[in-house]
């Protein structure tokens, strides 16, 4: 009995040590977005490494010199993390953060315009007029008249039909899954989509080499991409690459980001790596 008590003692004294070595805190109680996600970040010991989880979401972050960092998809709702080393817990909230609008209806528009600018310049040319004519236009004109306007039509919509097929991997899927994914590929220039669960959009990444802008053609592509982003989000994308390109020139060899860029409440927010320039399209 006495060796079984000693036994119990000793190892409600390991627990009690254990427990006096562990810590957890975090820098802040409540986080905003940066960029397309929020970083939790803190110090914390007696582990090797923080649990954490959010709804349905659930991970481990590595304990690295006595500190950690989180990232996890910001959303249009508030969240709550709950974090543990052990028996130590913490919860610390990020906040909600603006939706751009539905991924759908942003893919569609930037898909629309892919397809427009591969058109022909005539048949651009017809698009725009037969996007003019209604229904009621078409009836009121004459037999004559009404038989070329629904001509033009047939071979507008079987120009469309063959340039959609034809620039498939130039365009945005239709649907995105939940959290943060890569959705188009454009030569040398990635695109990365924060989307909620019901689809809301909340943020692009455009993210290319810094190489790339000294090339010519894959310097265009990402100005188209970036471009059509933003226009399908509601942005002057004209005055954005003229601002990028001013800010850009005047920048310094030191300098890892460049100051948010905002048109019509969405904003760009640019920063370097020692290989790689992103943009991230959030409002």
């Amino acid at each position: 009995m006495k060796k079984l008590a000693s036994i119990t003692a000793a190892l409600s004294l390991t627990l009690v040590l254990a427990a006096c070595g562990q810590q957890l805190k975090p820098t802040k109680t409540s986080y905003g977005q940066k960029g397309l996600v929020a970083v939790v970040k803190g110090d914390a010991s007696g582990s090797d490494h923080v649990k954490y989880s959010t709804g349905d979401t659930k991970g481990e972050s590595k304990i690295n010199g006595g500190t950690f960092a989180i990232t996890l998809p910001v959303t249009d709702k508030q969240q709550n993390v709950k974090l543990s080393v052990g028996s130590k817990k913490e919860t610390v909230k990020i906040k909600s953060a603006t939706a751009l609008g539905n991924y759908k209806d942003s893919a569609s528009k930037y898909n629309q315009a892919v397809i427009g600018m591969a058109l022909p310049a005539s048949v651009q040319k017809q698009a725009k007029s037969a996007q003019t004519m209604t229904k009621a236009k078409l009836a009121a004109l004459p037999m004559a008249q009404r038989m070329a306007a629904m001509k033009q039509l047939q071979t507008v919509q079987a120009a469309m039909a063959k340039v959609k097929t034809a620039t498939k991997d130039s365009q945005l899927p239709a649907s995105a899954d939940e959290g943060i994914t890569q959705v188009l590929k454009a030569g040398k220039v990635k695109v990365r989509a924060n989307v909620t669960k019901s689809g809301k959009l909340m943020g692009y990444a455009v993210i290319v080499p810094v190489k790339s802008m000294k090339n010519k053609t894959e310097a265009k592509q990402f100005g188209i991409t970036l471009g059509l982003l933003g226009n399908s989000v509601g942005a002057d994308t004209q005055k954005v690459m003229k601002k990028f390109s001013s800010e850009t020139k005047g920048q310094s060899k030191s300098q890892t980001t460049i100051k948010t860029i905002t048109s019509n409440g969405v904003k760009f927010d640019i920063g370097f790596s020692t290989t790689d320039l992103y943009i991230y399209i959030t409002k």
